[in-house]
């Protein structure tokens, strides 16, 4: 065990026992510390957020079934399903087939690629992917995912930026407690390298960073007060970490995702009709006067880091990696090798190396359903805009389809589309008028309407006169 390890098994436990309204921020915490070991024995270890979802399965038996028919939550069904046949079936029905084996690397894989076959890194895949999936289940039963997703972010920006900090004067006392997954071969963290923070290489942070800049910022306009301040300041330090990962995939992430908000922008500016037509102007004279004054100065890290990568050594392995991919999809018909049987660089190519074409359907049908119905509840807008920023980031550099951040964001975006039919919860329901008899303000829903009853004798009504 370790002592981040032993630290989430004691508030499991008080969780489980008598705080179960707790258990979406112990995820969220853990979703936070995505590269940190719960349990390391030998060359194998467990991630944090492995274990707390553990906990989600056992509060999970307990909890109110969704009983939702949404078509995304048929989707989420099939991916799961068919990951766990094509998980079992793969090594025996493409044995042999030359794939990039995760645990050797992706420059020794590229020139040497391995065979497919059964490993730990099988079961190990498939095991994270249903604790995640029991996760996500949960999260949206309590209607927890937002507060599990906001946590995770602020967690992990800001303990990546306080390591920073650390690692600039020396002082990398966060290093034993959080750098302890013994199958994951850490980045350098020496004064002067990228930025990593509590992630395992700069990419990884990036990618973490561009989905904690974009939560942050549209959760600060949605916010007032010291709550927009809170956000304002995430965002900061986001995008810090962003800038000092110094990653290629940061940069083109960053591109494709700003030009994607333009676009919807840009959408929903002619729809409205002009609306918003004055800050739309501003916001356009601004960018221009910053383009004019300080466009070079500005873009000359973007293009420093472009020069570096574009021909090194790391970006020709990854690039291989990606093409490498493209065969073993053909070898395996477009059924995939299963979890753990190739890992290329680009999240696309794990999805249809892995998964095939089966899984890949079900994955976009999943995420685009969700992230549809996220946008247009004003609650969960952080978390659909922060989801399509992660795939952007995942797509360009980053292939983990058990990444925790992604599988919370997933159930943060689930909940309008899984739960907008759901009977209120109990409390709720008891405030309401019922159709019985009882008092109130009026018959419940449904009642039967029935004239009031008329007399059956006549009331006799006296005068002044006497018989």
């Amino acid at each position: 065990m370790t002592v981040l390890g032993i630290a989430l098994l004691g508030v499991l436990g008080v969780t489980l026992s008598i705080r179960p309204a707790w258990l979406p921020v112990v995820l969220g915490v853990a979703a936070g510390l995505p590269a940190s070991a719960g349990v390391a024995f030998g060359e194998n270890g467990v991630p944090l957020f492995s274990v707390a979802a553990a906990g989600a399965v056992i509060a999970l038996v307990g909890s109110r079934r969704l009983g939702t028919a949404h078509w995304t939550a048929n989707a989420f069904a099939v991916l799961i399903a068919w990951s766990a046949v094509i998980t079992a079936l793969g090594p025996w029905m493409f044995a042999g087939t030359r794939v990039l084996v995760p645990r050797g690397g992706v420059d020794e894989q590229v020139l040497d690629p391995g065979m497919l076959q059964y490993s730990v890194s099988t079961v190990a895949q498939f095991g994270y992917l249903a604790l995640s999936a029991c996760a996500t289940l949960h999260l949206v039963r309590v209607r927890g995912a937002v507060t599990a997703a906001a946590v995770a972010l602020v967690v992990g920006t800001v303990l990546s930026s306080i390591r920073g900090v650390m690692v600039a004067v020396g002082a990398d006392v966060l290093a034993p407690l959080v750098d302890t997954m013994p199958n994951i071969q850490y980045s350098e963290t020496d004064p002067g390298d990228r930025l990593r923070g509590v992630l395992s290489e700069p990419s990884e942070l990036a990618t973490f960073s561009l989905a904690a800049a974009a939560f942050a910022v549209v959760a600060a306009m949605r916010a007032n007060g010291r709550r927009r301040l809170l956000w304002a300041v995430v965002c900061a330090l986001a995008c810090s970490n962003l800038l000092q990962a110094s990653s290629g995939t940061a940069v083109v992430a960053s591109a494709v995702f700003i030009a994607f908000g333009v676009v919807v922008l840009a959408v929903r500016y002619v729809a409205r009709g002009g609306t918003g037509t004055p800050w739309l102007v501003i916001g356009l004279l601004v960018a221009g006067i910053v383009a004019l004054t300080a466009g070079d100065r500005l873009l000359a890290p973007v293009q420093e880091i472009v020069a570096d990568k574009v021909g090194s050594t790391s970006y020709n392995a990854r690039t291989g990696a990606d093409t490498f991919s493209w065969g073993v999809v053909a070898d395996t018909l477009g059924l995939g090798t299963g979890l753990g049987g190739n890992r290329p660089s680009s999240f696309a190519l794990a999805l249809l190396s892995t998964l095939g074409i089966p899984g890949t359907v079900a994955f976009t049908a999943l995420a685009v359903g969700i992230i549809v119905a996220a946008v247009r509840t004003p609650r969960t807008v952080p978390a659909g805009i922060a989801l399509v920023a992660l795939l952007v980031a995942k797509v360009v550099g980053t292939p983990d389809f058990s990444t925790p951040i992604l599988w919370v964001l997933i159930a943060a975006c689930a909940v309008p589309a899984w739960t907008r039919d759901q009977r209120p919860a109990p409390d709720t329901a008891r405030l309401r008028p019922g159709p019985g008899p009882g008092p109130g303000p009026g018959p419940g829903p449904g009642a039967e309407h029935r004239p009031p009853p008329t007399p059956t004798s006549p009331i006799p009504i006296r005068t002044g006169a006497r018989p």
